[in-house]
């Protein structure tokens, strides 16, 4: 590839490519779709206190697609470790650690 360099060579635009679950990204994304609520206690942070975490674990098949990606809080997300949303929201209602009451 003589003649050509780093800044020569084209790059292809047309792809998409995979960013990580945790990137900045996703995190302003999630924020601003939560309203800055963790999914979990239900309470408001600053962005950088929060956590993107695997709605379904990765280790229960979950993937990191931005649809199974969430944003909580560090205690929140502390607790969930490996357990699923519906089993952190057991545990949180369980402590008293739920702020608000979930729409039906």
């Amino acid at each position: 590839m003589r003649g050509f360099t780093a800044q020569t060579i084209p790059q292809r635009t047309d792809i998409d490519i995979p960013i990580r679950y945790n990137d900045e990204r996703n995190k302003k994304y999630l924020y601003g779709e939560q309203g800055g609520f963790c999914n979990g206690c239900e309470e408001h942070f600053k962005p950088r206190y929060f956590e993107v975490d695997h709605i379904i674990p990765k280790s229960k098949g979950g993937t990191d697609h931005i649809s199974n990606l969430q944003l909580l809080c560090g205690p929140c997300n502390k607790l969930k470790g490996t357990k699923t949303q519906e089993e952190l929201l057991v545990l949180l209602t369980d402590k008293g650690w739920l702020k608000r009451k979930k729409a039906a």
